[in-house]
């Protein structure tokens, strides 16, 4: 518009010098020279920006289309070029995401056929074969683990697609931390008595206000895990505290069978024989670092002579 209005002023300049006093054709004048100084500014508005948009919007379509590998050019340093670049970075992260998600079908897959192939395979011999009773028992137990072994997973994998489409998770539940550590110990004591495992933990009385089954999740999948990775006549040691700031969980256990595994445990699918060769899922602790991580808080895993976890959660 400046474009427009110097025009129409350096063409009234004009026309004042020319001695062209005809109100009427200076009118005229202006009013063409206001007209093409419009056209022209039109013509630069397209050149500079219709353009750019263009590229913008067919890049746009490409993406609806599919095409995640399109690339806006970034000119210059305008409102229009940053725009081009966080397009370029969306598009980044939408590849990213397509292939993390590829790579978890296929470890969904994966990790389904193997105990279903199980299934299959021990079914059939049961169906077919003749078989002492100790043998048809033995195939049994076979068939019933990995039952449990695909509801565990179907489970988790649940959670994690529940977590993932929530947009905001209820934190408003007024609950007991050291109760709900206490009925999980509990639940699980023929598990630890059979391996002779010995249990304590030293515990503060902790009123807490979040998500009262998400946390539940955490503390059962830590335990379970600390069990399952403790070997016969091992120990467990639990503490929970609070320091004004963070409510601290840890749990220790003897054994350091996740050493140099720290930075795979957290990742999907990631497998380690516990000390009775327990096969899991591989989803537990992403799991908990993914419900950690909506609920604010973190986890932390130190591996030497024994392993321990340290979870965090703001104290509201």
């Amino acid at each position: 518009m400046l474009l427009v209005f110097g025009i129409s002023r350096i063409t009234l300049a004009v026309l004042q010098s020319k001695s062209i006093t005809n109100p009427v054709v200076s009118y005229h004048i202006s009013l063409i020279s206001g007209a093409l100084g419009l056209i022209l500014f039109t013509v630069l508005l397209y050149i500079f920006i219709g353009k750019r948009l263009k590229s913008v919007s067919a890049a746009v379509n490409a993406v609806a289309n599919g095409n995640l590998d399109i690339k806006v050019p970034v000119k210059g340093n305008d409102e229009l070029s940053q725009l081009s670049g966080d397009f370029n970075k969306m598009t980044e992260g939408l590849k990213s995401n397509e292939y993390l998600n590829r790579e978890f079908v296929k470890n969904v897959s994966h990790e389904f056929k193997t105990p279903l192939s199980i299934i299959l395979g021990y079914s059939d011999l049961l169906r077919t074969s003749d078989l002492t009773k100790e043998e048809e028992q033995e195939y049994l137990n076979f068939i019933y683990n990995e039952a449990v072994r695909l509801t565990s997973l179907s489970e988790k994998l649940l959670a994690v697609s529940k977590l993932d489409s929530d947009g905001n998770i209820n934190c408003s539940d007024r609950f007991s931390v050291d109760g709900q550590i206490r009925d999980i110990i509990l639940s699980m004591q023929l598990v630890w008595q059979k391996k002779e495992l010995k249990v304590e933990a030293e515990m503060e009385k902790t009123e807490y206000v979040s998500n009262k089954d998400l946390c539940y999740l955490v503390w059962q999948n830590l335990i379970s895990n600390a069990v399952k990775y403790t070997a016969e006549r091992g120990e467990i040691f639990i503490e929970l505290s609070n320091d004004g700031e963070n409510i601290i969980f840890s749990i220790t256990n003897t054994g350091n069978a996740l050493k140099g595994k720290e930075n795979l445990i957290f990742q999907p699918f990631y497998t380690s024989d516990g000390a009775g060769k327990e096969k899991g899922t591989g989803l537990g602790l992403p799991l908990v670092k993914k419900v950690l991580g909506r609920l604010g808080g973190n986890i932390e895993v130190f591996c030497n002579q024994n392993t321990k976890f340290v979870v965090k959660l703001p104290v509201k």
